[in-house]
């Protein structure tokens, strides 16, 4: 049932706050310095923080803080150290001859001496070593002796060849490329050297939280990532080809783009907004006031998030597009009456609190349903979404301020000409009378709208049943860019370009001590090896077994059958004591210095992490069956981390999702005055979102974290016309009891602003279409898709809903009356 509208005359509650908005107006013109002092005053404050606007687009950034894969993540760094290098291949026809070894010694060294950032460098110059002699052993390096005849680097090629340790690591199968292994830092510079050594430490016995220092920063991976890129170009020759892999390759690859884009994106914005306010107002006040304030909103909302501590992202990247376009819709609503009213005569004063008072409700509940639908980010278990739920409402209500207070106070200091020859009468563009013809067919005829609407709707739901999951970065970029041309050849010749952890934990101190521990993690391990499934395969691994079968093969006059695990703890312990006691300190990032808790790291190639989830929990049944109760295991690494990001990305689609259609639909239901009318309102919107999913179904276009953030988006702007549709039908309806003409009489005063908004949101979109990043393009397209279905509802599916129900509705009423 509707609420009651009593007192015709304007003294409902919603005349009453339309006059309250007028009073405000008229205040903020007779105040209109203080008001631009007051705005443009915060604004720069805010406008100071740009300079310190930081990007992350790590894997562990879309995660939540709080989430227990990151909490394990970055327990398991405080103990080992930073998990993920940085693989750097090269392609030669010889890796042995003596010019390429030289050169690689030199690449080597600079690595060491000019990155930035790096704690070391693996490769075949220092490939470790170990041989038994009558003193015991000796862990050296692969080329500590320099060869100086083409004997002594035949021997280095039959020693390298033999050493299994180095296949698929330093060495491809085919012996076409070697690799270089970067280590960077695992906490940030920032951090004093007792913070770095408390990483190490206990946890104090009381329970008390340790102060841990910040890990390396997005910042000085991306300085890493620019000297090592620079550097290798320095390298580059036809015998020297160079691959760059690893998560802060792609890191680096995707703060790329975006940076790219955003340069695009702005100015790109910014001119279609512009063209498109000359072609609707013809006046260069109406052009450069609008943008003045959208700009001041953004800016002001950068600053706020710089001072959150919220830093960019790809999720983040849509911010300033989205609060530009926007953002200049809430002022054409308010310019477009203002201007018609000069036109009737009226003076700028009243021109100006007459467009607030007529607009301001409106223009407060798209604000407050838009601000809502992006809120609904806030339910999502990604941190770089849930960044973009807190700015994005902060934002829109920003632009409202601006638009409320300094708009006005503007528009009271600028010219507000009469264009001779404009029509002084709203509706009087042949625009304003397709869009009242469109409406009025739509109310006459309900069935021949709906009954397509429904076979579409029906055909669209169908798609979404299709609609399929994806998180791979590789297919944001192009077949020819350098980074998927990098990762694909690091993965096809080395086996893998990231990196799984495997980390395993004994009750006891020297508990990894115990043969025949050490050898029931073997055997696991071997069988994780199997349980791989293409795409997934496992290229190498690295652990503390390596080392204990290495040192006893050494120890043992190097004949290869005592590659093995040896039969007594005492041995096992021993040996491990003459290998730490040669100087070596490989053991740190492989084992604690209780031999209580190891890792066995895993390469693998970068595949699409949706197909992780199936053989992590593979991993986990294996280790559950066959590790048994006296050994405590788990799974680690960016690997982990990016599966959890595709589970992350379906529970954020769906919560988002609802979250926006429940918070927008009260809203509705409060601005019309009906419970009735407020759900009608909201099924136009609901169909944007259906047909968007229904096409992607269709085509085959995945879900990822950027595309899935689509729908609830959309709800949230395509509520916006609707609310000043259904705002002016309520009034007009209500007086009259005429359903044709509310419906004919709000396109023709509202009309031209809703197609104006729609084709400033669709054109505001389709500037994503020039991104380098597929995922940016897609979300692009749908999203400027979904505005377009969103006026099409709005302009035919609502009017005939209302005249489907309404007439409905009425035939009942007669019916009790003639009963009665």
């Amino acid at each position: 049932m509707g609420l009651s509208r009593v007192d015709t005359d304007g003294s409902t509650w919603q005349h009453r706050i339309e006059r309250s908005f007028e009073r405000w107006a008229r205040f903020i013109i007779r105040h209109r310095i203080a008001a631009l002092v007051v705005s443009l005053g915060i604004t720069a404050l805010l406008l100071a923080q740009l300079p310190k606007l930081t990007i992350d687009n790590s894997p562990e950034a879309l995660l939540l803080d709080d989430d227990p894969s990151v909490v394990e993540y970055n327990a398991f760094r405080d103990q080992f150290g930073r998990e993920d290098r940085l693989i750097v291949m090269v392609r030669t026809p010889d890796p042995f001859a003596p010019t390429f070894l030289e050169k690689l010694r030199k690449l080597h060294v600079a690595m060491e001496s000019e990155l930035p950032f790096v704690e070391e460098v693996d490769s075949l110059i220092n490939a470790r070593v170990v041989d038994g002699d009558e003193d015991g052993l000796v862990v050296g390096e692969l080329l500590e002796d320099w060869p100086s005849t083409p004997e002594g680097f035949e021997k280095i090629r039959a020693e390298a060849l033999s050493n299994p340790l180095y296949a698929d690591t330093l060495l491809c199968a085919d012996g076409s490329c070697t690799a270089l292994a970067i280590k960077p830092w695992t906490y940030s510079a920032s951090a004093a050297d007792e913070d770095m050594l408390s990483g190490f430490e206990p946890a104090p016995a009381d329970g008390t939280d340790r102060a841990k220092p910040a890990y390396l920063t997005q910042a000085e991976g991306e300085s890493l990532m620019v000297a090592l890129r620079a550097l290798l170009a320095d390298y580059e020759a036809p015998d020297f080809e160079t691959h760059v892999a690893g998560v802060l390759a792609m890191t680096h690859r995707i703060n790329q783009g975006m940076a790219s884009d955003l340069a695009k994106f702005l100015p790109a914005t910014l001119f279609v907004i512009a063209a498109l306010l000359a072609l609707i107002f013809r006046r260069a006040v109406a052009v450069v006031l609008p943008l003045m304030v959208v700009v001041l909103s953004l800016t002001a909302t950068l600053g706020l998030m710089i001072v959150l501590g919220i830093p960019g992202s790809t999720a983040v990247q849509i911010l300033p597009v989205f609060l530009l376009t926007v953002g200049v819709c809430d002022a054409v609503h308010i310019l477009a009456i203002a201007y018609q009213r000069r036109a009737e005569g009226a003076s700028r004063e009243d021109a100006i609190a007459g467009a607030i008072g007529h607009t301001g409700l409106a223009v407060f509940m798209t604000s407050a349903t838009t601000a809502a639908g992006m809120a609904s980010f806030l339910t999502a278990e990604m941190g770089a979404v849930r960044d973009l739920g807190m700015l994005a409402p902060i934002g829109v209500g920003l632009a409202y301020v601006y638009t409320m207070v300094t708009l006005p106070a503007l528009l009271a200091w600028a010219p507000m000409r009469v264009i001779s020859g404009e029509p002084i009468r709203a509706g009087d563009s042949r625009i304003d009378r397709f869009l009242v013809g469109a409406g009025r067919f739509a109310a006459r005829h309900p069935l021949w709208v709906l009954t397509p609407t429904v076979i579409l709707t029906v055909l669209a739901i169908v798609g979404l049943f299709q609609v399929r999951f994806s998180h791979n970065a590789l297919n944001w970029f192009p077949r020819d860019d350098w980074a998927v041309s990098d990762f694909r050849a690091i993965d096809a010749d080395l086996g893998g370009s990231v990196s799984l952890d495997l980390v395993f934990e004994t009750p006891d101190a020297g508990g990894l001590y115990e043969p025949e521990v050490l050898r029931r993690i073997d055997d696991f391990v071997a069988e994780v090896r199997g349980l791989a499934v293409a795409p997934i395969a496992v290229g190498s691994s690295v652990s503390i077994l390596d080392i204990v079968k290495e040192t006893h093969e050494a120890l043992n006059e190097d004949r290869p059958e005592e590659r093995r695990i040896p039969d007594t703890r005492e041995a096992v312990a021993q040996e491990m004591l003459l290998f730490e006691s040669s100087g070596s300190d490989d053991t740190e990032e492989l084992v604690d210095g209780e031999f209580r808790r190891a890792r066995v790291n895993l390469r693998l190639p970068f595949v699409d992490a949706l197909t992780f989830p199936p053989f992590l929990r593979a991993i986990d049944a294996l280790a559950a069956e066959r590790l048994g109760s006296g050994i405590d295991f788990h799974v680690t690494g960016m690997m982990t981390l990016l599966s959890q990001v595709f589970e992350a990305v379906i529970a954020s689609m769906a919560k988002s999702y609802v979250a926006a259609l429940v918070l927008i639909t009260p809203l509705m239901m409060l601005l019309l005055g009906s419970f009735r009318r407020g759900l009608v309102a909201m099924i136009p919107n609901v169909l944007p979102i259906l047909a968007v999913l229904g096409v992607m179904g269709f085509a085959g276009i995945a879900l990822d974290s950027t595309t899935m953030m689509i729908g609830a988006m959309v709800i949230g702007i395509a509520v916006d016309d609707t609310i000043h549709f259904m705002h002016k039908f309520h009034r007009h309806f209500d007086d009259t009891a005429d359903l044709e003409f509310a419906v004919c009489e709000t396109l023709r005063t509202t009309g031209s602003a809703m197609l104006f908004t729609s084709v400033a949101l669709t054109l505001g979109f389709l500037t994503f279409a020039g991104s380098n990043m597929m995922n940016i393009r897609i979300f692009g397209l749908f999203s400027a898709f979904a505005t377009v279905v969103a006026f099409m509802a709005d302009l035919w599916v609502g009017p005939a809903l209302l005249s489907l129900i309404e007439r409905t509705r009425r035939r009942r009423s007669t019916r009790r009356e003639g009963a009665g």
